[in-house]
């Protein structure tokens, strides 16, 4: 049996020692992808505050209850505008990240240096709306000890969203800025997250198919997981999804296919596809359009 799907047991089974067992053995990669699926499985926050209690000296189980909570707050918030929730909606959705917040905030000051209590509190930075100057603050916290940590980019890269508390030039700079500092990691993704993103503002698909934006995010592509020095992580298909996404969008066909090769029949993530019909649909139009030439204005 495989140590995620060890892990996966144990928080189903309410296994702690198990659980806790695979978490300190787990190298840094690995640690984040275990306490990623434990935020997001609905139950642990049932009995996780036993352990944490039981284990008043540890911060794992503090932790997971903390990244638990971020994802469980979520839940009761809805992907909807704040301004639609009822008050009950927002009675638990400020509980929950205060819960969130409390446990965080204890884990950092008990060990500064842990990196995934740092990416959590860069996300609740969003979700609390805290100000711009601490959202930096717990940030570079975060690149101090991880420079390249793709997640909590992602996170900062959505607080500096229009929709959030950005702009245009604050969300492309932010991804340009630290995609050009990191060549050879997975951080010229941002590059094309914010591409998808302002495609909202300019008119759809169509914008994605500007022969600058395209160029911009086929170089990304470049200079990410195809770059020489790019070494593989679990992160990876989570960037073989985006760009192919990204550049079947923008045209860029045979590039595209090559990157839906990688990705295979066991690769395919839920996002940015949405179904698995939407990933069969743009897999099979870029192997039809592929041999097609690249025209910037075509369809």
């Amino acid at each position: 049996m495989s140590s995620f799907m060890q892990f996966e047991r144990a928080l189903v089974q309410r296994d702690w020692p198990t659980a806790r067992a695979v978490l300190t053995v787990a190298d840094a990669d690995h640690f984040a992808a275990y306490l990623g699926y434990a935020a997001h499985l609905k139950g642990v926050e049932e009995w996780i505050p036993d352990v944490v209690r039981a284990e008043p000296h540890s911060i794992l189980p503090l932790l997971i209850r903390g990244a638990r909570a971020v994802s469980w707050a979520w839940e009761a918030r809805g992907s909807g505008w704040g301004n639609k929730l009822s008050e009950q909606q927002l009675t638990v959705w400020v509980r929950r990240l205060e819960l969130a917040q409390n446990c965080l905030d204890e884990v950092v000051a008990r060990d500064p240096k842990c990196v995934e209590a740092w990416h959590y509190q860069v996300t609740l930075s969003r979700a609390r709306q805290v100000p711009a100057e601490e959202a930096w603050r717990r940030f570079d916290r975060l690149t101090d000890i991880s420079p390249a940590h793709l997640h909590g980019h992602l996170q900062m890269l959505e607080y500096l969203k229009p929709k959030w508390f950005g702009s245009p030039e604050m969300m492309f700079d932010f991804a340009r800025t630290r995609a050009a500092a990191h060549p050879g990691t997975d951080l010229p993704i941002l590059v094309a997250e914010a591409h998808l993103e302002h495609r909202r503002a300019e008119g759809g698909d169509k914008y994605l198919r500007r022969t600058d934006v395209a160029g911009e995010i086929y170089a990304a592509a470049h200079n990410s997981f195809w770059h020489e020095s790019y070494r593989w992580s679990l992160s990876t298909p989570l960037l073989w999804n985006n760009f192919a996404y990204s550049l079947t969008l923008a045209g860029y066909y045979r590039e595209a296919c090559n990157i839906y090769d990688l990705i295979g029949e066991d690769c395919v993530r839920t996002s940015p596809w949405g179904s698995t019909e939407r990933f069969t649909e743009l897999r099979d139009q870029a192997r039809d359009q592929a041999d097609d030439i690249y025209d910037p204005q075509g369809g």
